[in-house]
């Protein structure tokens, strides 16, 4: 074989030069890509769907199409790379199944849940085919978190309790929300409980992205209790109130916050509220809504009414699983969102009200 000459030599150089810039520029163009599909950014598309439990007369209905459990099975069923789940309570069957199928598919399946419910059947499940599951470990306070964040970029919260009642007897809310940004928050309050451990005022208070736009315009605002401060930002809301406030109430026993109402009432603000009659009590704000003559009722269904909802000017919501009470805000890991600057969003609310007090 006849060896290579100079000219060959730097023919072959000159080749090799160019393939080497495409490496590079591959490279290059790899990390890029990365970097754009990790970093937080607002999607496309619907950044908003609000959902409420389908409570029919007479018997559950295991068969009614559009029920809180189905709803959230479809959206697992989207999952492509991992779902956090910070569920108070796991007792539906299948939504424990739509959790072991994404496990089996290769999604990254994690769940945390409160102490007194670890022992769950279905929880059990998603342990056997080896689901990481943790919880609380007896802290003072529960955790009443009902949040799943699929993919690092979907957020579903609300009232709702992942069990056959929550989607079948009772009067419950969700929001499912778009946003990378609004996920990491999320994500970050999982994490928090699930690898640290970190429950009550102990936590974490950083909010990585306190304010959220959506891509409509929508401005939501993310609270965690109880390291976040959340009743200044309730007393601010209730007060900025100019024409109207809503509120359907679970729980309703924190004074400072009934005062507020009142305070707004006597001024001139319609206030109007409904609560859940098996939580009345003499810790309860109801009587002495009452007596201030403001017109709540008590709920009539025969399940629990179970919001946690407060709508403002017929614009402002704030849901989440945080009641109106001490508890929450000072012992209870649990969420609050304050949605601002969305008359659907407020209408979706102010008609489940409507259909409730009828």
């Amino acid at each position: 074989m006849q060896p290579t000459t100079r000219n060959e030599r730097h023919a072959n150089n000159k080749k090799f030069i160019p393939f080497l810039l495409l490496i590079a520029v591959a490279v290059g163009l790899g990390y890029l890509l990365r970097y754009y599909n990790t970093r937080p950014q607002e999607a496309t598309g619907v950044a908003w769907e609000v959902y409420f439990s389908e409570i029919r007369p007479g018997a559950p209905d295991k068969n009614t199409p559009h029920s809180l459990d189905k709803r959230l099975v479809a959206k697992l069923e989207t999952a492509a790379e991992r779902i956090d789940a910070a569920l108070h309570q796991l007792n539906s069957e299948p939504i424990a199944d739509a959790f072991i199928d994404a496990h089996r598919r290769g999604v990254q399946v994690r769940v945390i849940t409160e102490t007194k419910y670890i022992v769950e059947n279905q929880i059990r499940r998603l342990q056997e085919v080896g689901i990481p599951v943790a919880d609380d470990e007896e802290h003072a306070g529960l955790m009443h978190h009902k949040f799943i964040v699929v993919d690092g970029r979907y957020v579903w919260t609300g009232s709702y309790n992942t069990t056959f009642n929550g989607a079948y007897r009772n009067n419950n809310n969700v929001i499912w929300l778009d946003s990378s940004q609004l996920a990491y928050n999320f994500t970050e309050e999982f994490r928090e409980m699930f690898h640290y451990r970190q429950f009550g005022p102990t936590s974490d208070p950083s909010v990585q992205y306190p304010q959220v736009t959506l891509g409509d315009g929508t401005e939501i605002f993310t609270y965690f209790a109880p390291e976040n401060d959340t009743i200044s930002p309730l007393l601010s809301e209730i007060q900025s109130a100019k024409t109207s406030i809503h509120f359907m109430a679970f729980s309703f026993t924190h004074n400072t916050l009934g005062d507020a109402m009142r305070r707004q009432f006597k001024a001139g603000v319609s206030v109007q509220g409904v609560f859940e009659r098996k939580q009345i009590s003499e810790h309860s704000e109801y009587a002495p809504m009452r007596t201030a003559g403001v017109p709540v009722i008590q709920d009539s269904t025969r399940g629990m009414m179970h919001h946690k909802v407060i709508v403002i000017d017929e614009e402002t919501v704030i849901t989440g699983s945080y009641n109106f009470s001490r508890n929450a805000e000072t012992k209870n890991s649990e969420n609050l969102l304050i949605i601002k600057g969305n008359r659907d969003i407020a209408r979706a609310y102010l008609d489940e009200f409507e259909r409730i007090t009828r």
